[in-house]
């Protein structure tokens, strides 16, 4: 019985020296924070006076030690803090960046003129409108061989928005190729139109005598269906007068590669440019000695 009072005694007295400690101990801590918020406030008076009193250089160095404070400070924050903060940093730098290309766009003057898509410059395009980088986005298109078939397609660029297309659109003028001065290059631009049927539309507008009277004609090169010309029929026209194939003037070979004569129309001709005056030379006379069809000497007119 004895031993265990004496226990309770021994207990009581640890748990009375573990508050007077801890009562020790928070009074030690409320004095240290109250004179460190006195020291602080003098500390700030005595600065405030002394900014007042110092030159502009002294200022300036006491700002500079108080952004290295600062950075002491900074670096001290948790890496969770710091990105947080960054990010908000960034955020806000973002919207000045938008706030000063809007007021830029804003001032930029703006102008409306007529162009081709396809061959428009880069400085043309600053001037419609578009930013540099917008502008070299179309040009890329072009170097990689993109076309600009009509105001359409020009609206499909993702750098060309609805409220530029509707200011631009009455502006755009797309030319239409014409077959009769066309080069291999320019044929490749055409729907359907690949290196084979370019140099087949060539070698038949030669073989015609240098041009075509119809577009219809391209049906007559082997292979060339009529999907395939419907294809690009309206981005080509025939501008170039057409020269007229002179079959009285032209060379046996030359006959002979016409696509309305062949080599036995061609030898007939010949006999016949040898055999009748000049004056009985027409169509219709060959037509009547049999040497053409009446629908190649159409053709030939």
């Amino acid at each position: 019985m004895k031993g265990k009072k004496s226990s309770a005694v021994a207990a009581s007295g640890a748990v009375a020296l573990i508050f007077l400690i801890l009562g020790f101990q928070i009074a030690i801590f409320s004095g240290n924070v109250f004179r460190f918020r006195q020291e602080a406030a003098e500390a700030q008076a005595d600065a405030a006076q002394a900014d007042e009193e110092a030159p502009a250089g002294a200022r300036a160095d006491a700002e500079a030690e108080a952004g290295t404070q600062a950075n002491e400070t900074e670096s001290g924050k948790s890496p969770l803090r710091r990105a947080l903060e960054a990010s908000s940093q960034r955020e806000r730098d973002y919207g000045d960046s938008r706030t000063v290309i809007a007021e830029r766009l804003a001032k930029k003057k703006v102008e409306t003129f007529e162009f081709d898509p396809n061959s428009v410059s880069l400085e043309e395009l600053c001037r419609l409108g578009f930013s540099e980088r917008q502008a070299q986005v179309i040009l890329n298109y072009r170097d990689k061989g993109g076309h600009f078939r009509s105001a359409a397609d020009f609206a499909k660029m993702y750098v060309v928005d609805s409220a530029a297309f509707a200011r631009l659109e009455p502006f755009i003028r797309i030319p239409k190729l014409d077959l009769n001065a066309a080069d291999s290059e320019a044929l490749l631009s055409l729907r359907g139109i690949g290196p084979y049927y370019a140099s087949k539309i060539l070698s038949y507008r030669r073989r015609l005598g240098g041009s075509f009277s119809s577009l219809d004609q391209l049906l007559e090169i082997d292979g060339f269906t009529r999907e395939r010309l419907d294809g690009f029929r309206d981005d080509v026209e025939l501008r170039r007068a057409p020269s007229r194939f002179n079959i009285w003037e032209a060379t046996q070979a030359q006959l002979e590669a016409h696509p309305y004569i062949g080599s036995y129309a061609a030898k007939g001709i010949i006999r016949f440019k040898r055999t009748v005056d000049t004056l009985s030379w027409t169509l219709s006379a060959l037509v009547d000695a049999g040497i053409l069809t009446a629908e190649k000497a159409a053709k030939l007119r």
